[in-house]
Order: structure tokens, then C-alpha cells, then sequence
């Protein structure tokens, strides 16, 4: 299961990759996902947040990464963030924005304070 309900994003992640991958970038298993970066990542990336840089995303069991050395450096933290798209599955971006809101609601950064964010950030110190 832990696979397959977060299926359709993976997908969506891993068409992402072989862009990144067709265009001069690589996409390769580490670890537990599949790891795209350079080529046009950071173009990808931007889709996501035009206001502001990512550095990687997570969707479901694949990451996509602005270049090799932030997803060598990031690697622990996206990872953590795949863990936890095997928990939610396909709803796991819905509840990680409502954590965002729940965090701003209560005076926090929606990002730094966002428990899904936390959570990665411990997993990646250990």
C-alpha cells in the first residue's frame, strides 16, 4: 500500500524526472525514491513557488532536485517527506498545506513551522 495510494503523484513526479533527465539532467533510484536533478529542475521547481526558490520537492516516491550537490545535501529531508507520503498517500499535500495553515493560524511560519516540515528537518539531524 505504502506504494500504491500515493501512486497517481508519483507518476506525476516521475514524469518530471525523465523531463529533467531527457534535458540534460539525471533521475536515478537513492534510497527510497527516485532522484531528479540539474537539467532543467530549477526551471521545474519554479512552477511549484514563482514567488519564491525550491530547492527540491517531494511527489510521492519521486524528488526533484534544483542540481546534484542540493540533492545530495537535501537528500534525508525529501526522503522523510516520501515516509510520509507512504502514511497519507495521495491526500498527503492537502493535509501538508492544512498543517501550513494551521501553523500561520497559530502565529508560526506556514513552512518552517508546518509539522510535516519538522518532521523532516529531526529525520535529516539524526
Amino acid at each position: 500500500m505504502r506504494y500504491l495510494w500515493p501512486l497517481p503523484i508519483t507518476l506525476f513526479g516521475a514524469v518530471l524526472g525523465i523531463v529533467v533527465m531527457t534535458f540534460g539532467g539525471t533521475f536515478r533510484r537513492e534510497g527510497i525514491a527516485l532522484e531528479g536533478s540539474g537539467g532543467p529542475a530549477a526551471d521545474i521547481l519554479w512552477l511549484f513557488n514563482p514567488r519564491g526558490r525550491i530547492d527540491a520537492i517531494t511527489l510521492g516516491h519521486v524528488i526533484i532536485a534544483r542540481d546534484a550537490a542540493v540533492a545530495h545535501a537535501l537528500r534525508s529531508h525529501e526522503q522523510a517527506h516520501v515516509r510520509q507520503y507512504e502514511r497519507c498517500g495521495l491526500v498527503f499535500p492537502l493535509v501538508y498545506l492544512a498543517a501550513g495553515a494551521w501553523a500561520r493560524m497559530h502565529g508560526g511560519c506556514a513552512y518552517r513551522d508546518n509539522r510535516f516540515e519538522r518532521e523532516a528537518r529531526a529525520a535529516a539531524a539524526r
